[in-house]
């Protein structure tokens, strides 16, 4: 990690900042129209020990929103120093990382709600039912920014989940039709 991003994250990332932007981040995210859980989600912080911090900060707080439900695999950090954080990804957007939710039985959603990451799944990455994105972290470039925002664009209709017919008629939501970013240093 550069001495700059060191020293950015010294000076804006203390514990109550982190805690107050994962706070704010879960009370007020999309929720998943089928399952009511937290809508999938991707994070992006300053460096990997940022994001360790924040998935720790996620799981800590999901732990008290929803006691017992999770067992720290709310979220996770998503980075190049995680082993395997490529094969991540891809069940990350399968809907099997951590496991399958058992939210609801005939529902294919993953148990993990949010990933944490740097740089990765920035650009390239197709994960369709993503309703969240957080940036935890100052965005520069504008075309970072659009790459980013882009992962949240993406089309997706929820009942190619849902396998039980009797479900589907209580969904009133089938289609994606919005997703929230949390902006936290307003690069726009």
């Amino acid at each position: 990690m550069s001495k700059g991003r060191r020293e950015f994250e010294k000076r804006f990332f203390s514990e109550a900042t982190n805690q107050i932007f994962c706070k704010t981040f879960l009370e007020n995210a999309l929720r998943d129209p089928v399952s009511g859980e937290i809508g999938k989600s991707i994070v992006f912080a300053v460096s990997q020990n940022h994001a360790a911090k924040l998935a720790q900060i996620f799981n800590q707080i999901a732990d008290c929103m929803f006691p017992g439900k999770y067992q720290s695999d709310f979220a996770v950090q998503v980075t190049s120093q995680i082993p395997d954080a490529q094969q991540f990804t891809i069940n990350f957007a399968n809907n099997n990382l951590l496991g399958s939710g058992t939210f609801i039985p005939a529902y294919k959603t993953g148990k993990a709600r949010v990933c944490v990451t740097v740089g990765m799944m920035t650009t390239g990455y197709d994960c369709t039912d993503i309703l969240n994105l957080g940036l935890f972290r100052p965005i520069f470039s504008p075309t970072d920014f659009i790459q980013i925002k882009g992962r949240g664009t993406r089309r997706h209709d929820f009942l190619e989940q849902l396998f039980d017919d009797a479900l589907r008629a209580g969904v009133t939501q089938l289609q994606k039709t919005a997703f929230k970013l949390f902006d936290f240093f307003a690069k726009s």
